[in-house]
């Protein structure tokens, strides 16, 4: 796995100030490559959900994937993963499932911040981003354009496309807001939600917990995501659970690896 760019400018608040350089030139004509992905995307539904789920949400034959090596690290990304707990509720709507992952990073909460609003690199150190493009960029969040990927036991391998819109909240979500958290520790909160996607419903916070100049934080994933009427929602959710546990496993390596 290659090396996450390191940001060379820091601000608080907000990530990087632009993308990777096909991110910046996506972003001043990203009102057409919005518009451009609107279209592509009714076309999809127009050729009806079992094409759809044959093109995204599919499930496919495979080679079983191999686990990507990770340089400079003293801990495996399984045995990361197996410091995450994850917990999955359904919610009072048909499929819609809320998931809620938390683990410890040994770094300040400030760069933990700044691996996850590095988001033109996110796919360089999250393995399951087959597609991770910053597609617009702003002051306060971004648009991301992201397929994701995951192998199943028995050879197949399930993708998902996502449309994402990005709001970064240093200061935390206001009280009463579905994903705040009640704690006296400082939150900061990165909210993402599916403007188009292969997910019925698919909205969620990273939430970091902890002060600047601490020895260690909290990060907590909450999600909530509805599939579509023809996929099984406990293969989903099984699928979805693993895969959150690597991701926050790798963001936790990053993390650390920008204290040392």
């Amino acid at each position: 796995m290659r090396a996450a760019t390191t940001r060379s400018t820091s601000r608080a608040g907000v990530g990087p100030a632009s993308c990777s350089s096909r991110s910046r030139a996506a972003s001043a004509v990203s009102g057409r490559r919005l518009e451009g992905w609107s279209r592509v995307w009714a076309r999809e539904v127009a050729r009806g959900p079992h094409s759809r789920a044959a093109v995204s949400s599919s499930a496919e034959e495979v080679e079983p994937a191999r686990e990507r090596e990770e340089p400079g690290s003293n801990l495996s990304i399984e045995s990361l993963s197996e410091a995450v707990t994850v917990s999955v509720t359904s919610l009072p709507s048909r499929n819609l499932r809320e998931l809620r992952a938390t683990t410890r990073i040994d770094a300040p909460a400030r760069l933990v911040w700044d691996t996850l609003t590095s988001y033109e690199t996110l796919h360089e150190f999250i393995p399951g981003l087959a597609v991770n493009e910053c597609l617009e960029r702003t002051d306060s969040g971004a648009t991301l354009l992201q397929i994701g990927e995951a192998n199943t036991a028995v050879g197949f391998r399930f993708k998902a496309k996502v449309l994402l819109r990005i709001r970064e909240f240093p200061t935390g979500l206001e009280e009463g807001h579905k994903f705040a958290l009640e704690t006296d520790e400082r939150k900061r909160d990165i909210t993402f939600s599916q403007l188009e996607g292969d997910f019925r419903e698919y909205e969620g916070t990273w939430k970091i917990l902890g002060e600047d100049d601490a020895d260690e934080s909290q990060l907590v994933y909450m999600l909530r995501v509805k599939p579509q009427p023809w996929l099984p929602v406990s293969l989903v959710m099984r699928k979805v659970s693993q895969e959150v546990k690597t991701n926050l496993a790798c963001v936790r390596r990053q993390a650390e690896g920008l204290r040392a």
